[in-house]
Parts: structure tokens; sequence; C-alpha cells
């Protein structure tokens, strides 16, 4: 095979070239423009590089066979040939690849500037917020709050109403205001009912790490000394290693029944055994990301379909988007219908829960801070929710 490089203006004179040296039958192997550079140093106009092939003819390889001396020299272009194709195959592959991929993701690039471009426009008419509201954002911002949530609130709050005429302490004193009636209804007390043989069940899921085996603790100890109610515990954590020894321990120090759940119908036995009043289930860790997981959990807790409290746990640091992602999964596939926030010893507001508290099929009933049973848990109040999201500063 013979191989040609040319440097070029365009491709049409790369095309004459290749016909005059190579003939008709030659193709192109690669191509690239390439930037030529003058003596000054300075960017000249730039050309192509053209990189063509062509087989060699017969009678150029084969000697005369009236010749019986074989003439060497008509095998050294292809031997140079071979070569520079041998060393330099991957980078003209790459070349051309490179070309092809950089083309298509300078058209996506553009396409979604232009996208992005026209969905600012349409966030900007949507959320819009007046010149004059600046000083209420910038103070929920400082709390936490999602800016979305927040200019969303605040279209709300004072739909119709002049805000010149406020003055910005009595704008955020008006906020407040309205926030609060929010949390009254996320946390009006439902009484818990007893679905299953007049037993009360409450599953405690989340992802990991968020304090489900310490919650349990909590619970256990609260329902104990605060309700005098006679309880149970269980947990799902059997097959990870000391996944369920620390729950076990503290169950035998509060003289309460334990057991370690293999499979469903372990845990249906369990509930259908217990002479409890109120039974409370630790499980498993679950990434909400996880379609098996959540599937995995569904085994145990579906059975039930809905006489059971399910009660997801949220860390009081985690952000808006990841929350309200958290929240959908575990309710849509667990039937999730309480929320327990836990870890606000860790947060200095809870702003960034703020859009849960705008979901009307749930309701907050605990919050935990620290490790001290039972010390560091309560029941969710007005009070403690308010002072949670609006703290007092600190001197």
């Amino acid at each position: 095979m013979q191989i040609k490089r040319y440097e070029v203006l365009d491709m049409q004179d790369a095309i004459e070239l290749i016909k005059r040296d190579l003939g008709e039958d030659a193709v192109i192997i690669s191509t690239r423009q390439v930037s030529s550079s003058n003596d000054l140093g300075f960017f000249g106009k730039p050309f192509l590089e053209v990189v063509a092939a062509a087989d060699y003819k017969d009678e150029d390889l084969i000697p005369s066979r009236q010749n019986n001396n074989f003439n060497q020299n008509l095998l050294s272009p292809l031997y140079d040939d071979i070569k520079f194709l041998k060393d330099n195959f991957e980078s003209i592959v790459e070349d051309k690849v490179l070309y092809i991929l950089n083309t298509k993701f300078e058209e996506i690039k553009q396409n979604m500037d232009e996208i992005k471009f026209n969905l600012n426009l349409l966030k900007d008419e949507k959320t819009k917020v007046r010149e004059k509201e600046n000083d209420l954002l910038m103070y929920l911002d400082n709390l936490s709050f999602d800016r979305k949530i927040s200019a969303k609130l605040i279209e709300i709050f004072f739909k119709d109403i002049k805000l010149t005429n406020f003055k910005s302490e009595e704008k955020i004193n008006y906020f407040k205001k309205f926030f609060k009636k929010i949390i009254e209804k996320k946390i009006e007390k439902k009484k818990l009912t007893p679905f299953m043989d007049n037993k009360i069940v409450i599953a405690l899921v989340g992802n990991s790490g968020v304090g489900k085996t310490a919650t349990a603790a909590k619970l256990c100890a609260k329902f104990l000394f605060e309700k005098n109610m006679h309880l149970s515990v269980c947990s799902l954590d059997s097959l990870k290693m000391g996944g369920y020894e620390t729950l076990k321990n503290y169950a035998k120090k509060l003289k309460i029944d334990f057991a370690a759940i293999k499979d469903p119908e372990d845990l249906k036995t369990f509930i259908s055994d217990s002479p409890s009043d109120i039974i409370i289930i630790d499980t498993f860790a679950v990434n909400h990301n996880s379609v098996f997981q959540l599937n995995n959990l569904v085994k145990f807790l579906g059975a039930f379909d809905g006489k059971i409290k399910v009660e997801l746990l949220l860390p009081a640091q985690l952000k808006n988007a990841d929350a309200i992602r958290t929240y959908e999964s575990f309710r849509n596939k667990a039937g999730a219908n309480g929320v327990i926030i836990t870890k606000t010893d860790e947060s200095h507001c809870l702003g960034n829960l703020a859009e849960i508290f705008l979901l009307t099929d749930s309701t907050v009933d605990f919050i935990t801070k620290g490790g001290n049973v039972p010390e560091d848990i309560e029941e969710a109040t007005v009070q403690n929710i308010y002072s949670l999201f609006f703290p007092l500063p600190q001197y």
C-alpha cells in the first residue's frame, strides 16, 4: 500500500492531487484542519492535512521475468509506507474519532446552551421576585431555605400585597407568621391507631447513617418510661455483621422482647405472636436510588398494606433536593407516611427541609439530637420545629 500526506487549502485540491499521484482507486484515510504559523510566529491561514492511500499495482511490485535480478529497490517504498502506517495508525484513527466527537460535542453544547437560556427565561418569569423583596430572600438564604422554595412561599404569602408598605423587619415577621401555620398543619397530632390485632406497629426506614437503630432505642425508652406502654422491638438487619447487636443489648437492659428477623414470614409471625401494645421495627439501610434495595424492603413491609406507621428518617442537614427525592422514593415504594428529623444538633436550622413541610401526605412526628437515650428524642411540636427553622441569634 502506498500512502501519501498532502497539505492543501481545501478538499478539492486534495482530491485532484490524490488522483494524479495515486490514481482513481485511492482512498482518504484521514483529514484534519491544521493552523499554520508564519515566520514571525503569528498564526497564518489554516490548511487541511489529508492522508490518502492506494494499493500498488502488480507490475510495480513483481519484476519482469526477463530480469532475473530482483530489484530490491521496488520494495523499499512499500516498507516505508507500512512502517509509517504502523507507527501512526493509532494517532490517525484517534484524530479522526476526536474530530467527530468534538464536532458532535460542540453541537450538543450549543443546543444545551440554548435550552438553558430558554429555561432561565421561563424561570425568571415564573419565580421573579421584585427588588424590594431581596432583603427577605437574603434572610431566608441565611436560614438555608432553597431559593426556589423561598420565591414560591413569598409569592403565596404576599399575594396581592404591596411590599413597599412593609419595612424589612415587618416582612420577615409576616413571613414567619404564615410559615408557622404551615408547621402547625404538618405536625397536627394524629393519635397512633392500632391496626393489627390492637397493636401499634412503627417501622423506621431510611438511608444508611441516618440513625435508625439509635432512634429505635430512643422510641423504646420513650414509650416505656413516659407512656408506660408494653412494647417489643425487632431488627431486619440480621444479615449485617453486628447489625442488630446494639439494639438487642439495649432491649435486654429494658427487659423488652427482641427478635432478629430473617425473612417476611418471620416478621409476620413476630407481630402476630407479640403480646405488646406497640412494636418497633428497625429496618436495614436502603439507598433511595436503588430500586433493588427498595423492593427488598417492600418484601417485608408491603404485606401489611398500610397497616403500619412507616417513619422515614431524614437528617436535619440533608439538602432540599435530596430530601424530596428520598421522601418520594420511600413514599412511593415503601408507603412512608411519617417523618422523623434526626441529628438536629448537627444543623444550624431546618430551612433546607422547608419543602418537606409543604407536602400534604405525611406528618412530622419526632425530632432527635445527640446520642442520649431517651432524652434526645422529642415529639414534634409547633414550638420546637419553629425554633429549628428560625433559631434565635447567638451572641
